[in-house]
C-alpha cells in the first residue's frame, strides 16, 4: 500500500486531536496513531467531553492478540466477535487483524462510536465486515443479531445496576469464548458483588450510577459457569490502587463452552500487589 501524502497525514493528525481524549493506542496509518493526541495540553482540542481528571492511555494490543493466539492457535479462521462496551473500536481492529470475520462493537457514549468510526475510515488494514454502533447494553436485544464465536466484556460489568442480567445478555450471544476485565474490590471476601455509586459524567464511567464490583476471580468464575461456561481461566488479577480506604484491583478471566479450548491459558492463582494511595 502506498504511502499516505503528507498533507493527508497532517489532515488525519488534526482530526485525531480533535476527537480526543483517547483511551486506546491505535495505529491509523504506517505513521500515526492515535498517540498523536498526546501531543496536545489537556483542553485544548475543541470537541469531545470535558477531562475533569485524566483519561489512562494504554497501548493493549501486544496483550490483547496474544491472549486472542492462546485460545486459537490454528487462528480465528473468519470467527466473528462481538465487542461490548468498544470504546474507540481498537479490540474489533486487532481482532480483524487476526484473520476474524464478522465483527459487532458498541458502546453507549458517542463520544467512543465517533472514534471508532473514524478508525474504521481511515486505517490501512483489513476492515471489512465491521460495524459500529452507539448501543446500551440493556438494549442489544432488540439488533436481533446472530450469535457470536467470541466475545469481549471489558470495562463494562462494574458500571452496571444489574451485571449478572447485563453479563448473561452478551453470554446468550456467544457461542464460544467469553473474556471477561473489569475492576474489582480485593479488601473484601471474594463471592461478592459490592455496591457502589458512581458519577456519570467522565467518558470513563458509566451512565447509570449504581453499580455493583465483584470482589475476585471466584465469583466471576461462578457467574461465567453458570451461563453455562464450564470452563474458566483467571488469566490476570493485580491490586491496584487505593481509593478513600478501599482497595480495588482488576481481573481478566476467560471462559469457554467446550473443555480444552483454554489449554494454552496459563491461569493465574494469585494476587499481585502494585497498590498505589489515591485520595
Amino acid at each position: 500500500m502506498s504511502p499516505t501524502p503528507n498533507k493527508d497525514l497532517a489532515k488525519l493528525k488534526e482530526d485525531i486531536i480533535q476527537l480526543g481524549p483517547w483511551h486506546l493506542d491505535v495505529q491509523v496509518t504506517r505513521e500515526l496513531s492515535t498517540r498523536a493526541f498526546l501531543e496536545t495540553p489537556d483542553g485544548q482540542h475543541e470537541s469531545g467531553p470535558p477531562r475533569k481528571r485524566p483519561v489512562s492511555f494504554i497501548n493493549a494490543r501486544p496483550a490483547w492478540q496474544s491472549l486472542v493466539r492462546k485460545i486459537y492457535p490454528d487462528g480465528l479462521e473468519g470467527r466473528s466477535f462481538l465487542d461490548c462496551a468498544c470504546n474507540c473500536g481498537g479490540y474489533s481492529l486487532w481482532t480483524k487483524e487476526l484473520g476474524a470475520g464478522r465483527i459487532f462493537g458498541f458502546d453507549v457514549r458517542e463520544h467512543w462510536i465517533r472514534q471508532a468510526k473514524f478508525l474504521l475510515e481511515h486505517r490501512e488494514w483489513p476492515r471489512d465486515e465491521i460495524q459500529f454502533e452507539v448501543l446500551d447494553l440493556y438494549d442489544l436485544p432488540t439488533r436481533d443479531l446472530e450469535r457470536f464465536d467470541m466475545t469481549l466484556f471489558k470495562g463494562i460489568f462494574y458500571h452496571l445496576p444489574d451485571p449478572v442480567a447485563g453479563l448473561k445478555l452478551a453470554a446468550d450471544l456467544t457461542r464460544e469464548v467469553l473474556i471477561v476485565e473489569t475492576n474489582a474490590r480485593v479488601d473484601l471476601p471474594d463471592g461478592m458483588l459490592a455496591v457502589q455509586q458512581e458519577g456519570t459524567e467522565h467518558p470513563m464511567s458509566g451512565v447509570y450510577g449504581l453499580n455493583w464490583v465483584p470482589t475476585g476471580p471466584d465469583v466471576m468464575a461462578r457467574i461465567l459457569n453458570w451461563m453455562g461456561f464450564g470452563e474458566t481461566r483467571l488469566t490476570s488479577w493485580v491490586a491496584t490502587r487505593v481509593y478513600e480506604g478501599e482497595q480495588f484491583g482488576r481481573l481478566q478471566i476467560v471462559g469457554a463452552r467446550a473443555a480444552g479450548r483454554l489449554d494454552q491459558l496459563e491461569p493465574v492463582t494469585e494476587l499481585r500487589t502494585m497498590a498505589t494511595e489515591r485520595k
